[in-house]
């Protein structure tokens, strides 16, 4: 019986993609999914390579011959090829840690639809600690202390894939899939999943370790990156607007400042098209608390420190 699949989407990183690889165990309990996502020059090669290295192993890998050219079509032929009780996302230059599967097969036989876990993230070119972890680890914190509305940042504000255990019926049987999308792709998805989960759990292990090195994000500067992201926020504000208890809506605080001016960098018609396509969509613009100086000061601040410590990460998409 297969009690595992295991989603990769992965494009160019096939070094990574093999310490990824290595990190899961073979066995027969686990399906392992690796999709291509259109490969190109020596890594297309190495790719095949890869391919030959692992064929007696529990991975399978598929192609995205799709004119989708995404991660999020990547993990879409995942789901359907899944035959696992259980389902688990991970990124090509990520890894699992030491004894996960150990700690998966304690929910097993559980009634949960998700599981949420700790992950931890680090500096390929250092070692060191990162902080790519840090913004899910507090949601997990706020959650574990039992905050007030602790609950609605768990369901609407992890927005990504991994450091989860969900279960492959409840993800089918919603109809829960990405975005195909160049960018974004997961947003709608974690806030799906969020939304339609009855039973959960949070535990304190951690199963995944997010890296980051050079070029591995992606800095938004053209039109159509820009985009892909705006849309997916405006998708993400109408369906919680629509769906949420007004209060709990209003707790979320969701407004699109940052977007807006954020289109200005492409120019004053640009920025005037984004106020218009906002407005019409009836998207809140304005967050009351940057009238605060506090908190004015502190996100300009945290901004401009997170801008100058991740410079070295980012690659251009033009």
């Amino acid at each position: 019986m297969v009690n595992l699949s295991i989603i990769i989407p992965h494009y160019n990183s096939v070094a990574l993609l093999d310490k990824l690889l290595k990190s899961i165990p073979n066995s027969k309990e686990i399906q392992v999914i690796v999709v291509d996502d259109q490969s190109n020059g020596r890594e297309k090669e190495e790719f095949l390579k890869l391919i030959m290295k692992f064929k007696k192993k529990n991975v399978e890998f598929h192609y995205n011959n799709t004119l989708n050219k995404s991660a999020g079509a990547c993990r879409n032929i995942g789901l359907n090829q899944a035959i696992g009780k259980w389902l688990l996302f991970a990124d090509s230059d990520d890894y699992f840690l030491e004894g996960f599967y150990d700690t998966l097969q304690a929910y097993f036989n559980t009634e949960n639809d998700v599981i949420f876990f700790r992950p931890i993230s680090i500096e390929l070119d250092t070692g060191k600690v990162s902080d790519r972890h840090l913004t899910y680890t507090k949601i997990l914190d706020e959650q574990k202390h039992g905050s007030p509305y602790s609950e609605l940042l768990l369901r609407y504000r992890f927005y990504v894939p991994w450091s989860k255990l969900l279960k492959t019926s409840y993800v089918k049987n919603n109809d829960i899939f990405f975005d195909e999308v160049i960018a974004s792709n997961d947003v709608m998805f974690s806030t799906k999943v969020g939304y339609y989960m009855s039973k959960f759990d949070v535990s304190e292990r951690v199963i995944y370790c997010v890296t980051r090195s050079k070029g591995s994000l992606t800095r938004t500067v053209s039109n159509k990156v820009f985009d892909a992201r705006l849309n997916v926020f405006i998708n993400y504000y109408k369906f919680l607007k629509n769906n949420l208890r007004s209060q709990d809506f209003a707790f979320l605080n969701i407004s699109s400042i940052g977007y807006l001016i954020s289109s200005f960098r492409f120019g004053v018609r640009k920025g005037i098209s984004v106020f218009i396509k906002l407005r019409l969509n009836k998207i809140r613009i304005l967050d009351l608390k940057i009238f605060n100086p506090m908190t004015f000061g502190k996100k300009i601040f945290d901004f401009y420190r997170k801008k100058k410590k991740q410079k070295k990460y980012y690659t251009k998409v033009e």
